[in-house]
């Protein structure tokens, strides 16, 4: 149960720190309007999120993460903040890729210590360590290759783009990575 709780939480703060994340590389400035519309935004698709996983289930709403969050992200982003659409979509893309890292490091503590609660319990302070590197050494690169030019940021963003497809074919379609509780 404690297993399960803690997974759902992970959840919860790996869409909060996708969603800042994407927001830092697309250049949304830091006022208290974005910054507030930017809560409203995260709490409304914990939200969506949380009546998926009731309804549909965590595999299911896995699996349509894309839709439910991603598209919508990049939506709001272009529509909400006025960001051009290639930077909407590349910043999400690099988001994801981003949320790697606290993954990692969550699964190689989990691994180490033989426990799915570890995985939770380490990945979620993880987001914060790297949200803060992202953001001191990471974000006003990524934000200045993607502003340069259509051709730049389309370039950037071709990694993140083929490691999402590759992540979501393999790990999250199949289910060979998807959260599961420990029985």
């Amino acid at each position: 149960m404690l297993t399960t709780i803690a997974g759902l939480v992970r959840f919860g703060f790996s869409l909060v720190f996708g969603l800042a994340v994407s927001a830092l590389f697309a250049g949304i400035a830091p006022s208290r309007k974005n910054t507030r519309r930017l809560a409203l935004m995260g709490a409304a698709f914990l939200i969506v999120q949380t009546v998926c996983w009731r309804l549909l289930g965590i595999e299911v709403t896995s699996k349509l993460y894309p839709v439910i969050i991603h598209l919508p992200v990049a939506v709001l982003f272009a529509l909400v903040f006025k960001r051009p659409w290639h930077i909407s979509i590349v910043s999400v893309l690099c988001g994801y890729l981003c949320c790697q890292a606290p993954r990692w490091f969550g699964f190689l503590f989990g691994a180490a210590l033989k426990s799915d609660l570890a995985d939770h319990l380490f990945y979620i302070p993880a987001t914060f360590a790297f949200y803060i590197l992202l953001k001191k050494f990471a974000a006003g690169s990524v934000r200045q290759l993607m502003e340069k030019s259509v051709k730049s940021c389309l370039l950037l963003g071709g990694v993140p783009l083929f490691y999402y497809l590759f992540d979501y074919q393999f790990s999250v379609k199949d289910g060979w990575f998807i959260f599961q509780a420990t029985t």
